[in-house]
């Protein structure tokens, strides 16, 4: 049975760093822990501003990984694959392995069609997990996530 779903979600236009913002606020207003992986710091860095200033009326509660140490804020910033949290889902500004996403129950991975580079790689990655049939696969819309009233992580997909 496959237990992770993962949901590639389309950005026509380079702008991930809001979109994480506003699927982290829905999963936060459903009661979902979530991780949040960049490779650099400095990005983890400008998600971590932009969490506390890209909506006047919205607070996340977060903070940033830097070591194996149990934390109790709901959702996890971390630039190290070999520290992320266990949390229910995770939201990938890049790529992982699909070894380490299967502790997951939600993966929210991005097909970034704007660019055609970025949109090979997408297109390699969703195969990739598709080959592997370990992962429950959809394609999404960011619209379609947000428009949803509640996540479940049973019948997200």
């Amino acid at each position: 049975m496959k237990n992770t779903i993962v949901l590639f979600v389309e950005l026509k236009i380079a702008a991930k760093n809001k979109y994480i913002c506003e699927i982290t606020e829905k999963l936060f207003e459903n009661n979902i822990s979530v991780a949040i992986f960049a490779e650099e710091a400095k990005t983890i860095g400008q998600l971590d501003n932009l969490m506390w200033t890209w909506k006047q009326e919205s607070f996340i509660p977060h903070s940033i990984v830097v070591e194996n140490t149990a934390n109790t804020d709901p959702v996890l910033l971390s630039s190290s694959a070999d520290i992320l949290p266990e949390t229910e889902a995770i939201l990938l500004f890049d790529p992982l392995p699909i070894s380490a996403l299967e502790k997951y129950k939600l993966v929210f991975d991005f097909a970034e069609v704007y660019h055609s580079d970025k949109k090979t790689a997408s297109r390699a990655r969703f195969k990739e997990m598709r080959e592997s049939d370990k992962f429950d696969l959809h394609f999404t819309q960011l619209g379609a996530i947000l428009a949803k009233k509640s996540i479940n992580l049973e019948t997200v997909g």
